[in-house]
């Protein structure tokens, strides 16, 4: 339904805009379930603590100027950081983390999940 909607007849893209309905409804959603929204972390070994959005609407890669050769060496799971207690996160990543406005303890974790 929606291909018919935004191809012509021949199958190529319409080139003009098209407004939806249903657009305004889904924006208005966000502004009211946005901040209950986020990420369950469990033991945290499937999240990249660099390059996932688990702390922020963007990842922590995106705050931090560091040259691509560097990036790769960047390797850490959210798991490295989790102890039996909960989340364990070094002082200067702690100290980065809330410089960037990420507190660390609403942050739920649970590392035998």
């Amino acid at each position: 339904m929606i291909y018919v909607k935004f191809h012509t007849k021949s199958g190529d893209r319409i080139k003009y805009h098209k407004s939806s309905f249903v657009w305004p409804g889904i924006k208005f959603a966000e502004l009211i379930t946005k901040p209950f929204i986020g990420w369950i972390i469990g033991n945290g070994k499937k999240i990249n603590f660099w390059r996932d959005t688990w702390a922020t609407s963007i990842p922590l890669r995106e705050h931090i100027d560091l040259p691509n050769h560097l990036w790769k060496l960047c390797t850490a799971k959210v798991s490295d950081f989790i102890n039996p207690d909960g989340c364990n996160f070094p002082a200067d990543i702690s100290l980065a983390l809330l410089a960037m406005g990420i507190k660390i303890s609403s942050i739920t974790c649970n590392p035998n999940s």
